[in-house]
């Protein structure tokens, strides 16, 4: 079946944090019947889920921090609360020292073991959502592969694919090689320039990556090859809309993802 079509919210984030409820339902009429949050700018999780059950939208997945100490009872609870099934994080809890040396990646791996134990109880998953940089070699091996080596495959990792072509990697063989962990994905496209920089920066959900030139694109208008990772994509259930940032109207290009996603048939709306 035709994954359904979510979208991450960080992409409106400004937008949501003037005008939670505007923004929500204004993605609603163009067709979402998922979102995937990431925070609540501008609201709590109990305005935000019973707006979602107002409008029926579902969130299976999401973003937030790992349900481990002193955040394990919290992360549950508001999950169960908005009812997600996979709860991804954007950037493990340390960024880049977790991807630093294949130890590090191998005490990260533990971590994620440790909360997909603490979630699976409650009938949730954990994951990661990768950038380019956890892609690249680490002591002669590929980091991510020694992340996936040590995590079971029910420890999901939610491709997003102009990171992965960032990184210099082919998405539709990279989708295939994560298999059955691949349930989520985001479909993000843009302009692949090497000599593009990204740095570091922090904000109130967390670190982020931030482009020096915004190549963010719509779906469709980049250089991500979206059509042969949607073909490679057999297990995913659900297919993102993001952009990290954009020059122009967020709204419009959110809109004008979801049309391209939805008409070139990878994945389905609503409308």
């Amino acid at each position: 079946m035709t994954p359904e079509i979510t979208v991450q919210l960080y992409s409106v984030r400004e937008q949501a944090a003037a005008d939670y409820e505007g923004t929500i339902r204004a993605i609603a009429a163009m067709g979402f019947g998922c979102v995937e949050p990431a925070g609540f700018p501008g609201t709590t999780p109990q305005k935000a889920a019973a707006l979602f059950a107002e409008l029926g939208l579902k969130a299976p997945s999401c973003h937030c921090g790992l349900p481990v100490g002193d955040k394990k009872n919290e992360v549950i609870e508001t999950a169960l609360l908005l009812g997600h099934c996979y709860l991804f994080t954007g950037c493990p809890p340390d960024f880049k020292a977790n991807f630093a040396s294949a130890d590090a990646i191998k005490a990260t791996a533990a971590l994620y073991c440790e909360a997909a134990a603490n979630a699976a109880p409650h009938g949730l998953q954990v994951g990661y959502h990768n950038h380019d940089w956890d892609l690249l070699d680490v002591e002669g091996t590929p980091g991510y592969r020694i992340f996936l080596e040590n995590t079971p495959d029910t420890v999901l990792w939610e491709a997003d694919v102009f990171w992965v072509a960032k990184a210099g990697r082919d998405p539709a063989d990279f989708i295939r090689e994560i298999g059955v962990r691949g349930k989520a994905l985001h479909f993000k496209d843009g302009i692949l320039r090497a000599n593009d920089t990204f740095t570091e920066a922090e904000t109130e959900d967390g670190k982020i990556m931030v482009s020096d030139s915004v190549p963010f694109l719509p779906a469709g208008a980049g250089q991500v090859d979206l059509s042969a990772a949607s073909k490679a994509a057999t297990h995913a259930e659900i297919i993102a809309v993001e952009l990290d940032s954009y020059t122009g109207d967020m709204m419009e290009a959110v809109r004008q993802s979801y049309q391209y996603l939805t008409t070139q048939g990878i994945a389905r709306g609503l409308k």
